[in-house]
C-alpha cells in the first residue's frame, strides 16, 4: 500500500493521494482507496513495486530513496494470515506525469486525486486513517502514546486493558 501525500513547509502532510475507482458493491458505484499492488518478476524489492505502483497509477515517478518511508506491514483483519508492507511517499514539489496503469480496465479508469488531510477520517477504507496515522509516528516523528501530555503516556499510569 502507498500514501503518497503533499507537505507544508514544516513536513506535516496537507494533503493525501487516493484513488477513484469504480466499484459496483459501494454507495454511488465508486470507492475510494490507496494505490496497491503486487510484485512483478523484475521488482528487486518491495520498495521497487511500490515505485512502480505509484508510477503507473499516479503518474509520480518518485526516484529519491529519501522521499519514501516505510510504515510496517499491515493486514486487513484477524481472519486474513498475510501481511502487506506500506509506505509513504513525499511527492511535494515533484512534477506529476501521465498514470501509464498496468493495462486493465479498472486502472484505465482509476482517477488519482488528492484529498485534505482534514478529510482523511471521513474515508470508508480504514487503510486511509490507519496509514496516515502511521505517517506522523514514522515520518513525522511523533509518538501519540509516549509524548508527555498524553493521557495514554507513561506517566500516567495507563495499563492495557482486555475488552
Amino acid at each position: 500500500m502507498i500514501l503518497p501525500f503533499i507537505s507544508d513547509d514544516q513536513g506535516l502532510p496537507l494533503m493525501i493521494g487516493v484513488l477513484k475507482e469504480k466499484n459496483l458493491f459501494r454507495d454511488g458505484g465508486n470507492t475510494q482507496s490507496l494505490i496497491t499492488g503486487t510484485c512483478d518478476e523484475e521488482d528487486p524489492d518491495y520498495l521497487a513495486t511500490a515505485k512502480r505502483e505509484l508510477l503507473e497509477e499516479s503518474g509520480y515517478d518518485v526516484s529519491d530513496n529519501n522521499k519514501w518511508y516505510f510504515l510496517g506491514t499491515v493486514s486487513g483483519n484477524k481472519f486474513v494470515d498475510k501481511e502487506y508492507p506500506a509506505f509513504a511517499v513525499d511527492v511535494t514539489g515533484i512534477e506529476k506525469g501521465k498514470a501509464e496503469g498496468d493495462g486493465s480496465k479498472q486502472e484505465s479508469e482509476a482517477i488519482f486525486h488528492f484529498i485534505p488531510a482534514n478529510d482523511v477520517v471521513k474515508a470508508k477504507d480504514i487503510f486511509i486513517p490507519g496509514l496516515f496515522l502511521k505517517l506522523f509516528k514514522f515520518v513525522v516523528g511523533m509518538d501519540l502514546y509516549n509524548r508527555e501530555d498524553s493521557v495514554f503516556g507513561a506517566e500516567s499510569g495507563f495499563k492495557d486493558v482486555e475488552l
